[in-house]
């Protein structure tokens, strides 16, 4: 066989590889829009990386509030939040991993007032890479960015179904203005 026919051959079957079942081999990554970040998730880790440089700069374990460690569905840069968002697998949960020096404090439990100084005595994240939890119904194996609303994503339900999640909210807001995830 001729040198640039098996070439062809080889870049042919590269890239029906996704189609003909080895998705899975793949790793789940995305990019900030600054291309400063690169998140990836890989045997229920959340790695961040510092691009530029490719150095690890911060790992976090896929743990759901009830503590399985799950496998990530799907992994979303957020450009209007400026973080990372993973919807858990086996947990009714998206995170939103902010990318921000001064983001939260993010509480994971019951918060009895937003006052501004009011001090809550529950654990929180803050700065970088800080997590927020934000609570679904069920979980999600795919999430894009809203069309019409700058804070909100829509997500794939396992049944088939789209939901409105909005981030500023923390919450279900319903369903797919469209009806359906395309």
């Amino acid at each position: 066989m001729h040198v640039s026919a098996m070439r062809h051959l080889l870049t042919v079957l590269f890239l029906a590889l996704p189609t003909i079942g080895f998705a899975s081999a793949l790793i789940p990554s995305c990019r900030s829009s600054d291309l400063l970040w690169r998140a990836e998730v890989q045997t229920g880790t959340l790695t961040i990386y510092n691009d530029p440089a490719a150095t690890v700069a911060h790992t976090r374990v896929l743990e759901a509030r009830d503590h399985v460690v799950s496998q990530t569905a799907a992994l979303l840069y957020h450009a209007g939040q400026n973080a990372f968002l993973v919807a858990l697998e086996a947990a009714p949960e998206l995170w939103l991993v902010d990318l921000d020096e001064g983001a939260g404090p993010y509480y994971d439990g019951f918060v009895h007032s937003y006052i501004a100084g009011m001090e809550e005595s529950l654990s929180s994240e803050e700065g970088r890479f800080s997590r927020l939890r934000i609570d679904l119904e069920t979980p999600l194996t795919a999430i894009r960015p809203a069309a019409d609303d700058p804070r909100a994503v829509d997500g794939l339900r396992p049944d088939g179904s789209c939901v409105r999640v909005h981030l500023i909210a923390k919450r279900e807001i319903g369903p797919c203005p469209d009806g359906a995830f395309k």
